[in-house]
This record gives structure tokens, sequence and C-alpha cells, in this order.
């Protein structure tokens, strides 16, 4: 079929042209919203999943809820480089100005900027602050009040004016906990005077352990929605809908096969959507058709969704990675692993095994144990390097 009228789009965050499966979230979304609309206090969110599974999609469809509500938002895909102080900074005069603070509120705006000490003040006036990268370790008692006053101080410009502010930010596992945990205080302080400023995160399994060690109450500030791999019936609607649009079936046996081959994760599904559609012939796509599109998609996954995250690890690192994958039922007993490597104790993996946390590519589901932060990795792994060796670099 005509290429040019492929209807899916697989790529990092890209919205596809049927979201399934997240009716849950957007519903519980629009209910925070509407609460905070009529000041009544409730919980922000984190969001938390593999990779694949769509949180960024879903990040981007909260964020058009909310400027569909007339709400401000501040979005931002972290890195390992991220300072959450110089992000809220940076955007702090744009937050104010879209506000246009009545009297009340400019004159809390301008007490809170003065009272700042760990912000730079370049305009008084104009609300402009900046956040020094360059000065060091922050006193996180001294960032907490800061942030407080702060977003008191938005929260309280947007009630003025009948509007909202939701901060998402997307990979929030990369934010210092030292960072995160005075913002989350003055989440907490906006959620005791019940102002209309939220935020969601969203980012790896591992968040809620970020949160709580960011603060204690952080367990009860938020709500820790999962997003997973969809279930049967929604993972065909992703795939069938898009190609009814354009009067093109899927039999059953061919939306068997993809559910097989993608397993429901949301971005494997458009990768076989698109690799299926180029090489179907007739305006029904049949179970062979699915066959030689997911062939040809996950050498696809192979060059581009696996191997840039194999490229972040050492060879030690991918050694451990590659036997890892060699293990039975995850989550894996870092034990197992031991054994696996020929090592005699846990401290010896300890180094490669924070890294790799790290970096994003595993995380521990529970004590003692690990998995991989991507589906399918493990079969990636089997399949092009046969040996623990073979996985080093130029093998």
């Amino acid at each position: 079929m005509d290429a040019r009228e492929n209807p899916y789009a697989p790529g990092a965050g890209t919205k596809p042209p049927a979201l399934t499966g997240r009716d849950a979230q957007i519903d519980a979304f629009e209910i925070l919203l509407e609460r905070l609309r009529r000041g009544v206090a409730d919980q922000s969110m984190i969001v938390r999943g593999l990779r694949g599974v769509g949180k960024t999609v879903l990040l981007n469809t909260l964020e058009d809820l909310a400027v569909e509500r007339d709400w401000l938002t501040v979005f931002k895909e972290c890195e390992e480089s991220t300072s959450l102080p110089a992000l809220v900074a940076r955007h702090c005069r744009r937050l104010i100005e879209d506000l246009q603070p009545g009297t009340k509120a400019r004159r809390l705006l301008t007490s809170a900027v003065g009272r700042l000490t760990t912000f730079t003040v370049v305009d008084p006036h104009g609300f402009e602050i900046r956040f020094d990268l360059s000065r060091g370790d922050v006193d996180t008692d001294s960032l907490s009040d800061d942030f407080t006053d702060l977003l008191l101080a938005l929260g309280t410009a947007a009630a003025e004016r009948g509007r909202g502010v939701v901060f998402l930010f997307d990979e929030v596992q990369f934010l210092h906990p030292a960072e995160f945990g005075p913002f989350v205080v003055g989440l907490h302080r906006i959620n005791q005077k019940a102002l209309p400023l939220t935020c969601v995160a969203a980012g790896l399994p591992s968040l809620p352990a970020l949160a709580g060690e960011a603060k204690s109450y952080a367990e009860r500030l938020f709500t820790y929605p999962t997003i997973d791999r969809l279930e049967r019936e929604a993972a065909d609607e992703a795939l069938a809908r898009p190609a009814w649009a354009r009067n093109v079936a899927f039999s059953k046996n061919a939306l068997a096969a993809a559910y097989d081959r993608t397993l429901g994760y949301p971005y494997f599904i458009q990768e076989c959507g698109k690799y299926t559609w180029n090489v179907a012939t007739g305006s029904r796509i049949g179970r062979s058709d699915v066959e030689r599109g997911w062939e040809l998609a996950r050498h696809a996954l192979d060059d581009g969704f696996f191997f840039v995250r194999l490229e972040r690890a050492t060879d030690a690192e991918r050694r451990l990675l590659r036997a890892l994958a060699e293990l039975e039922d995850p989550p894996y007993p870092i034990a197992a692993l031991v054994r696996a490597l020929g090592k005699r104790s846990p401290r010896q993996l300890s180094v490669q095994r924070d890294s790799l946390i790290k970096k994003g590519l595993l995380y521990s589901p529970r004590h003692g144990t690990l998995d991989f932060t991507v589906p399918l990795f493990g079969d990636y792994l089997r399949r092009r390097f046969p040996t623990v060796e073979a996985v080093s670099r130029g093998r």
C-alpha cells in the first residue's frame, strides 16, 4: 500500500493516531483540574512505566487538556543535567506575564521575589529571576522556602484569574532528590492552600522511591498510576482503527499475530503497524502481512530503539546486561546474576548495577532483584549477542 498514506506514527512521544487504554489516567487528570478549579485540594500525579508504554504521549495529551481549559503549562523532558530550580526560574517570568496578576497578587509576588535567597533576582519588577548553576550545593531548607514562596505566589495569582498552572516533567528519575525534595515541599504547601497549581511527573518504575527519598510525606501528596502494555482489546483498537479510517481492515488472525509479537506495548504496535502497512498489498491485512511487517520492524528496533540504549553502557555493564538476559522469570534475583557472572558477592557488581540504574537501563522492582526498563531488551541481547563475551564493544 501507499507508504504516503501510512497512518502509523512510531516516534519518541509522537501521539499515535488512536490513543487507547489510557482513559483512567486522562479521567483522573480532568477530575484533578476541576477540583483545583473549585478550590478543593487534590493530589498531584507521578506516572510510572517502562520504556515504550507511552508515558510521554500521555503527558502531551494531558498538557493539551490543560491548555484547552485555559491553564498555563510548563513541559520539560528532564536529563541528567537538568536543574529543577533553573527550570522553574526560567519559566517564572513567562507564567506571571501570562497570568497578568492584579494588585493583591502582584504585591504577594513582589514580596516573594524579595525574600529569595537561592535565586538571583535580575528584575524584581519584571519578576525575572535566575538560578546560578555554578554556585555548587545549595542549602535545601533555603531552596524549600524559595520554592514554597514562588509556588504560593503563582498559585494565588492563578486563582485570582480563575486559571491554573501545571508543571509536566518527563523522565523525572533524572532529577536530583536534593532539588526535587524542595519542590515537593512547595507543592505540599500549595496543596494545603488548595490553590490551582499542580504537577504531573512521569518516568521509570523507580519514581516512588525518588519521591519518598525527597520527602516522607510525598506518598500522600501524589497518586502513582502505573501504565503498562495494553490489554488485548485496546491493543487491537490501536492497530486496527487507523487502518479502518483508510478503508483497510485487519483479519482476526493478523491482530492476534501482532499482539503476540508486540506484547501490547504501544511503541512496538506503532512500529509493527508502520511496516505491516508498507508490505501489505490489499485492503485486508492478513497474518502473513503482519509476520513480514514485524520482521522489518524488529530490525528497525534492533538498529535504533535497542541499540541506542545499549550504546550508553560500558563493556562491563554490557556483560552484566547480557548475563541478566540469560536468567529466567523476571524480576531477576541479583544472587543468580552473581553466580552467572562467576562473582563471589553482589558487592562486586554494585558499581555496574548502580550505573545502569542511573542510566535508566535497569530498575529494581523489589529488594534483591533487577529487571530491564526496556521491554524485549533481553530478547534483543540474546538475538544479537550469542554469548556474554560477544556483547563487549567491537565484538
